[in-house]
């Protein structure tokens, strides 16, 4: 796999749903190849449709990027996310509006599994938030999966950056690197890859200890970040490192998920 691997939706390929699941939706694949260890599909859900997830031997994560779902027992609407661990098993329905949902999982499981066994459900009103991260003002974070749950060690979080109008340079642009293999995807704005804008639909997979920059385009930047694994250091080109789960622990509570009625 390339260190960094851009596709935008245009590139995306239309596929089936991905092993685990089954139902009637529209499916395009973002990264699914053999050499990828994280995988990516954006399912479209419409009004009468519904898909059943197996988390059959990995960890599965959805996020809602847009319209609402039923599941458990409760309406999900955009920005909530649906946790199935290996070893349970939930069916999702579209709503009256339908909806797209992003379905990111690991390739393989882990040489060292955690137990499994339940589900998590956190509606977007619901999902730890702050408009003011690190005391910088538009800023925005939000904390899906903190990767310290004692049945399954995913993690997800959301980043909303303000717009620029003119790119940085490299220096500014906070060039750094994480210990784990990680999924970017744009919700909204614009991400700017060295003076290349990408807009809502791209997504990145990028290597561990992968060395890379971003900033935030005009229209300003919100993007979902995913991993597999618990984050370690965030290692930086030209600063000293930091724990990437002490500098969200510091500023957001733990998430608080329901569970299916």
């Amino acid at each position: 796999m390339p260190k960094v691997s851009v596709r935008t939706r245009e590139q995306a390929k239309d596929t089936s749903l991905p092993q685990g699941y089954s139902g009637t939706a529209r499916v395009v694949a973002y990264f699914d190849g053999p050499r990828q260890p994280l995988h990516l599909h954006l399912v479209e859900i419409d009004g009468s449709g519904a898909i059943h997830v197996e988390g059959d031997d990995v960890d599965k994560l959805l996020y809602v990027w847009n319209g609402e779902v039923k599941a458990g027992g409760h309406r999900l609407a955009k920005g909530s996310s649906l946790i199935v661990e290996r070893g349970s098993a939930l069916d999702v329905w579209g709503s009256e509006v339908g909806a797209v949902v992003l379905a990111f999982s690991a390739a393989t499981s882990s040489a060292n599994p955690l137990p499994g066994g339940n589900i998590h459900l956190l509606p977007a009103q619901n999902a730890p938030r702050s408009d003011n991260l690190g005391g910088t003002i538009g800023l925005g974070g939000v904390m899906h999966a903190d990767a310290d749950c004692p049945t399954c060690e995913i993690w997800l979080h959301e980043n909303r950056f303000p717009g620029r109008a003119i790119a940085p340079t490299d220096d500014e642009a906070g060039a750094h690197s994480h210990s784990e293999d990680e999924i970017i995807f744009v919700i909204d704005g614009e991400i700017c890859l060295g003076k290349k804008l990408h807009g809502a639909g791209t997504a990145l997979a990028i290597a561990a200890n992968t060395l890379y920059s971003f900033t935030a385009g005009p229209k300003g930047l919100h993007f979902v970040n995913f991993r597999a694994a618990k984050p370690g250091d965030i290692q930086f080109a030209k600063r000293p490192p930091i724990s990437e789960t002490a500098y969200w622990r510091e500023r957001l509570p733990r998430p608080k998920y329901l569970s299916p009625k």
